[in-house]
């Protein structure tokens, strides 16, 4: 029997969505990592300059300077957190409670007044009117949602006209030849984590996603599998291992989401109404580009000598058509 299948009939794997396989239980979903948000800007760090690469791109894709925008999914209140000081209003919609607690407490830390968080639930009709959004910033979230099909839908009705989707999406093309099937740790706490075990279905671009609580930390898990979270793989992962776990288990779920490649979303925003769907290259990748360019002793040393270089950059760059997948970034203009 195959190690999945056990785990369904076994372990009795409790079918759930993305929010209550992971994002329920993240204090943040970055692992406190946003510059910013929780860390103080550094012009040394390259991460840094990718994350204002960001910020103007989605700015500047959806024409969001002083214009009310929608954060699809923001997890930690990204980027709606950073692109706030350049819009009129930003409102952050999510479908964890946890999630929107979190953004709502960062916003409030950081002092921005201009940023809403609101929950729904996934799978509902989004709680705004038709034509409410001059723009709508998503990040890796129409995926996570039960029918990302039915969510551009959403997103093309409160979306007014001539307003654009900006979306930021996984490929699962990327995965290919060798990580269809991955496992990973994720800890907890100092005694809870939990195995997470990955079935990426590239030609049906869709993910089956297996979730393990044990009561034990990440690191004595690690040694209980007779492994090491460098050497921690899939195929390492047997059920007669599993089995001998049991004892510490607390619940076991599965999560099936449905990634559209590229060529997948190129289309599906035409057939629901937008006007024009194009790819194109990434602000991130571009600032990440300019600083791996640049001698390190010429490196602006504050936020703002980083914006002057990268801003001007990210607003050509994200209207430059790319092969899709490539830098998976799309626009849709409704």
């Amino acid at each position: 029997m195959d190690v999945l299948q056990w785990i369904e009939e076994a372990l009795d794997a409790k079918t759930c969505n993305s929010e209550d396989f992971i994002y329920e239980d993240m204090d943040s979903q970055s692992g406190r990592s946003l510059p910013i948000v929780y860390q103080e800007f550094d012009s040394r760090r390259k991460g840094h300059w990718q994350d204002r690469g960001s910020l103007f791109d989605f700015l500047f894709s959806v024409r969001g300077e002083n214009n009310k925008l929608l954060d699809f999914g923001p997890g930690d209140g990204w980027p709606s957190l950073i692109v706030a000081p350049f819009a009129a209003e930003i409102i952050g919609i999510e479908g964890s409670e946890k999630r929107v607690a979190v953004c709502s407490e960062n916003a409030t830390r950081l002092g921005v007044a201009n940023v809403e968080y609101v929950f729904a639930r996934p799978g509902t009709p989004l709680p705004f009117g038709d034509d409410t959004f001059d723009g709508i910033m998503a990040s890796s979230s129409v995926e996570q949602t039960p029918d990302p099909q039915a969510t551009l839908a959403e997103l093309f009705r409160v979306l007014r006209p001539a307003g654009r989707l900006r979306i930021n999406y996984e490929s699962l093309s990327g995965y290919r030849n060798g990580h269809e099937r991955d496992a990973f740790l994720w800890g907890m706490g100092a005694d809870r984590c939990r195995l997470i075990l990955y079935d990426r279905d590239i030609e049906h671009e869709c993910v089956r996603q297996y979730g393990l609580t044990y009561a034990v930390s990440q690191k004595n898990l690690v040694k209980l599998l007779d492994a090491s979270e460098r050497s921690l793989t899939f195929d390492s992962l047997t059920i007669q291992r599993l089995e001998a776990l049991s004892y510490r288990l607390l619940d076991a779920r599965v999560c099936r989401t449905t990634h559209p490649s590229g060529q997948t979303l190129a289309t599906w925003p035409l057939d629901i109404g937008f006007s024009e769907v194009y790819p194109t290259h990434s602000g991130s990748t571009s600032a990440g580009m300019l600083f791996d360019s640049i001698p390190k002793k010429r490196h602006p040393s504050d936020l703002q000598g980083v914006d002057e270089l990268v801003r001007p950059l990210a607003e050509v760059v994200c209207a430059l058509a790319s092969p899709l997948d490539t830098d998976p970034m799309l626009t849709a203009v409704k």
